[in-house]
This record gives C-alpha cells, structure tokens and sequence, in this order.
C-alpha cells in the first residue's frame, strides 16, 4: 500500500516549503498545489490542509467529505464553519508539529501508523543540559524521530558509531568534547563522515562561530530558543538534503581559532550566566518585597519531603510566630475547623488527582482561639511525569468582609421593614383624613341640614390626622438630617425643668387618651446651656414611648440636679425590653418590640440619642420584661463643645 497522500494548499513562500518538509518526514506524500490547482484533476489525497487567509469558499464546498485540515485565524475559522465545512482547525500560523500532528489525527485510523519509505529517521542529540535535551526532545515529539541523547561530545561519537543516526545536533559547548571537535571527528570517521550535524546554542552565533562551524564542516549553526521553531525548520531542510556541508580544514589550521572561538564563546556565556544570576536575584528580592507586602498569606507546601512554609504574613493574620510552626502539612491542617477538615482536605486531593481548581472557603484557628473566616487559593507544580511534587498558594483572611457583608445585609433588611412600616403609618392618617373629608363632604351634599357642631368636630379630627403626618414628615426629615451630621444646636441658658413641665402639660391630652397618669416629683430650677426646643422633643418622646408601651398605668417624670449635671429619668411601668434588644434600642429603626404588635418607625430613641449626645450628654436604659423601662439622661450644664453648636 502507497504512503498516504497530503494535498497542501498555500500560496508559494519558504514557510510551504518548511511544511511540505514536514509532512514528507513522516514518509507521506505530497503535492503542493495554489487554489487555482484545487480544480485540476489529480489523485484524491487522504487529507487536504488548507491555509488561512485563502479565498476557500467555492474549493471548500467542492471539497466537502475530503479530510480538511485548515490553519486558520479565530475570525476566519468563525466564518468558515458557518458555512458548513467540516474540518479540523489549527491556530495560524501552526507550528510544524502541531501541523505534523494536525494531520496525522485527520488521516483514517488504519493509515496513520502506515510506515513511510526508508528506515525510521533517527536523532542523536548531544547536550550535557538535561533541561535543554529534554526540550528538544519535546519539540521533536510530533514527529516521532527515534530519538537517541548523550550528555556530552564523547558519549555522542561513541553511540553514533553504534548506531549511524540521520542527523546530529549538538551544544558547542561540552564538557571533554565540544561540539566543534565532536563534528571534526564525525568528518574524521568514514562511515560518520556523511551524516548531517547541526550546532546549536542559546546564544546568537557571531562571525567567528558560523566561520567555525563552516571549518569543522558542520550543516549549520542555529540558536536554540524555547520555541525550538529555527532549529526544527534547518533539521526538515538537512534531513531532506541528506548531505554533509563542505570538507573540514586541515586539523593544524582549525587549532588556535577554535582555542579562541571557545574562549571567546566561554566569556559569553560566563556573561549570559552573570546576567541570569543577577535576574534571579532580583526576581527573587521582587517576590520576597511582594510576599511582605502582601496582605494575603502565602504557603508552599513541598509534597515530596512532607513540609510545608508558611509566610510571616500567614502566621500573622492567625495570631502566631513563625518558631511557633513546625512546618508541616499536619500541623497546618490542624489550625482548620474540625467541621471545613473533610471538605479542604478532599478539595486538595481533587486537584492534585484530576487538576481541578483549589479555591475553597475555610475557617482557620486563630492563636486566640477563635476561627477567622478565609479564602483559600492553589496551583500544584509537576514533574515530567505529570505527578505532582509542590503545590503553592495564598490565604486572605476575608473575616472583615464577611462581617460588612452580613452587616449589608441586615441594612437592607432593616431598610425594607422600615419602608413597610413607614408606609403603614403615612397610610393610617392619610385614611383616616379621607374617610373624615368625605363624611364632611356628603354631609354639605346632603338635604338634611347638618348641624356646625358636627362639621367642626369631623373637621377637628382631620386636623388631628394633618398634625400626625406632619409630624410623621418632621421626623423623616429630622433623622435624614442627623444620619449626615450632629444636630445644630440653639444654646441658651435654660431651666430645665420648666422645659420638662412644659413638654409634660402637652403630654396630657395623649396621656388622657392612653389611659396614662403623668407624675412629676417636684423639680428643683436647674439651668444649664441647652437648646430647650431639642430637648423639649427628647422628654415629649420619652413620654410618648412610655404611654405607647404602658398603656393605662403611670409614668413617672424626676428630674435630678447636680453640681455639673442634670439627670431627667422618665419610668413607665409597661412591658419591658428583652435583654437582647437593649444594646441596640437607640439605633435606627430599632424597636423594642416586633412591629406587628406597635406602631411607629423606630426612629424615635435614635432622634432621643442624637440630640442628647450633641449635648455632651448620654442616655440609658434599664429595664426588665414585664417590669417596665426607666430612661436616663444625662446632660451636662455647660453643654456641648463650641464645635457641635451654633449661637
């Protein structure tokens, strides 16, 4: 059975002639054809490959059913699938062993292992960096040479003559025997003297480096980079060729510029090395500046000698010393919170096993005890085998944030309950003002005279129903207000307890209609820089809070005056607070007790705290459940400081 066949279509340039090369190493045919070629009758290939950036619309839908592969950009490769070609896609430009491979995968399963003409193309590589063999090797790995390695000049030459390769690329520089004297002596060796070789370094060749190549009788001198894409390209075009480069001069000739070539070649790379060394340095000072400057901790845990190092920043965001840690994988685990151990312990073996990713929440002990809240990231390192050796990440205490976040929660909460409230009080006056303005209205449409008694009382209570939502409004504005900044004051010098009285007799008429006694113990003067207004709303609240939440039984009113102090202490004997619900009564929209048993906003204590603190003041409360509440306020006589008032 003949060698498959590969049709390559592409505009003429040497990057088709490297292809064509490629393909016709692994012992396939080929012909090589522009698009004008693709209607011309010929063989029918086993496999098409196409190049991007042709104009294939009219060749592709000829060529439907036929193996396609097609070196296409992300854009073109978008529009040719919508116009239905079923191909096999690689990145242009491809290099050309994804190419190689490309194909090979697109061939028909019985055709792919098809041998080629000739013996198999063997590869002697010579190279005393194994980082740079096996590189090499990967490179060559698509195109499945057999590939034989020595790790210097002599152990080369000596396996040549075992086994003749097809080609030889080695490093010139060598331990015992250089790359060039190891050419010498393939040139040197009849049966040897044939074999293309290739000399090849990370450093570009200067003059003297080709001219020594040349003497030696080397193919060529080509740098060796990461990609491996020049190297590969010369060893397609020698492989092909088949033939040695020039003879080699006379050994007595080559000797002192080879003396100095490999000085000269030395001192480059003791300079290149000198550089690498001062990377490294920095790189690793950047890193070191980064990890202490970082505020996530990183760890690094070595899975093959079991120790694992943990950066001060980690030891420090969990409260310990970095003598305190043994550095191993147990004790860190140990730090994990018994009910997260299973879950990060089987999320590790998941990525070390399949690979996936390590991004887990956990909860860390602190050295204090508690557990702080983190976020947990890694990526495991392999060796050549694909197994993993080290694994790497960082750990961000995200207790803070987990706390805001709950914290905004709640805000949101609290702010769409106190919607529902606010909307539930505006509503109850706003109904009641209807249902009284539409009894007025039908009353004067009515043919029975109405009496002015009646009109004046309906009209009295829809007064009543405005006065509450303006107060209702007042409010709202007046917490607005005080939630961006301290209440400006009017200071004078005031008694406070005519204040009180006052705010008492206002009280009355409420009090009366909550079935409420208002006791005042009798109240010495007791002046003091205030803004009566301000506090008048304080006692008028406190008073209402009581009556609201200990209807028909007594408030008592005191007022205590002492030498730099006034203490206002207003007692109900309702139903009490909760302790839980204490520490946070003079917040906003906090209540004593749930909304659907009391009305109001929850914004009344807040207003109460606000102004009294823009005293210089404070207020408390004591309270048991079912005992009633007693409010303390404290305020001192020379009031605020200059900069919470305004004269």
């Amino acid at each position: 059975m003949s060698p498959p066949l590969v049709l390559l279509v592409a505009n003429p340039s040497p990057g088709r002639t490297l292809q064509a090369l490629a393909l016709k190493s692994q012992g396939w045919r080929v012909e090589e054809a522009s698009v004008a070629g693709l209607s011309e009758p010929r063989e029918r290939p086993d496999v098409l490959v196409l190049e991007g950036g042709l104009p294939l619309d009219r060749e592709v839908l000829a060529t439907q059913g036929l193996a396609t592969v097609v070196l296409a950009s992300s854009v073109e490769r978008e529009r040719l699938r919508q116009r239905g070609l079923q191909a096999s896609f690689l990145d242009w430009p491809a290099s050309l062993g994804e190419l190689v491979e490309g194909v090979r995968a697109s061939l028909p399963p019985e055709r792919r292992e098809l041998p080629g003409e000739g013996a198999p193309t063997t590869v002697l590589i010579a190279d005393d960096d194994p980082l740079s063999r096996k590189l090499l090797q990967l490179h060559l790995a698509p195109f499945r040479f057999e590939v034989m390695a020595a790790s210097n000049g002599q152990a080369a030459l000596e396996l040549a003559r075992r086994r003749r390769p097809k080609l030889i690329i080695a490093d010139v520089l060598m331990p015992g025997l250089d790359g060039f004297r190891l050419c010498l002596a393939l040139r040197k060796d009849p049966r040897l003297a044939n074999v293309p070789v290739l000399l090849t370094h990370v450093g570009a060749p200067d003059e003297l480096d080709l001219r020594m190549a040349q003497n030696v009788g080397a193919n060529g001198f080509v740098r060796r980079t990461q990609e491996g894409e020049e190297l590969i390209a010369a060893l397609l075009r020698e492989l092909h060729s088949g033939g040695p480069s020039a003879a080699p001069l006379d050994q007595g000739l080559l000797c002192e510029e080879h003396l100095y070539g490999m000085v000269r070649r030395l001192e480059r790379q003791v300079g290149l090395l000198a550089q690498a060394e001062r990377a490294a340095r920095e790189s690793e000072e950047r890193y070191r500046l980064v990890v202490a400057g970082s505020y996530d901790g990183v760890w690094d845990w070595d899975l093959r000698h079991h120790t694992m190092w943990c950066s001060p920043r980690l030891l420090e965001l969990l409260g310990r010393r970095v003598e305190d840690f043994p550095g191993t994988y147990d004790a860190f685990i140990a730090w994990v919170h018994p009910e997260d151990r299973t879950r990060v312990e089987q999320a590790l073996v998941t990525h070390l096993e399949e690979g996936t990713l390590y991004d887990v929440s956990v909860r860390l002990r602190h050295a204090d005890g508690s557990y702080h809240a983190c976020v947990s990231r890694g990526q495991a390192m392999r060796d050549e085998h694909g197994r993993p050796v080290r694994m790497a990440g960082i750990i961000n205490d995200v207790t803070e944030q987990l706390r805001l976040f709950r914290e905004t929660q709640e805000a949101v909460r609290t702010r769409d309950e106190f919607l529902s409230v606010a909307a539930h009080e505006l509503r109850t006056p706003l109904t009641a003002l209807r249902l009284r303005l539409q009894g007025v209205n039908a009353a004067m449409q009515a043919d029975t005279p109405t009496s002015p008694e009646r009109i004046s009382q309906a009209l009295g209570s829809a007064d009543r129903q405005v006065q509450r939502l303006t107060g209702l409004v007042d409010t709202l504005l007046d917490v607005s207000q005080l939630q961006s900044h301290a209440p400006l004051l009017q200071l004078e010098q005031v008694d406070l307890a005519a204040v009180v009285r006052e705010a008492v007799a206002r009280s009355e008429q409420e009090a009366s209609r909550a079935g409420c006694r208002l006791v005042m113990s009798p109240m010495p003067a007791t002046l003091g820089r205030w803004d009566p207004v301000r506090l008048a709303q304080v006692v008028r609240h406190l008073l209402a809070n009581a009556m609201k939440f200990g209807p028909g039984k007594p408030v008592e009113v005191t007022l205590e005056a002492r030498v730099d102090a006034a203490v206002l202490k207003v007692r109900d004997h309702g139903i009490g607070i909760e302790p839980e619900r204490l520490d946070a009564l003079f917040q906003r929209f906090e209540r004593a007790v749930p909304v659907r048993h009391y009305g109001g906003l929850g914004l009344g204590l807040y207003r109460v705290r606000r102004i009294v603190e823009a005293h210089g003041g404070a207020v408390t409360v004591d309270s048991k459940l079912g005992e009633g509440a007693t409010f303390h306020v404290h305020l001192p006589r020379e009031g605020p400081a200059a900069a919470n008032s305004r004269v």
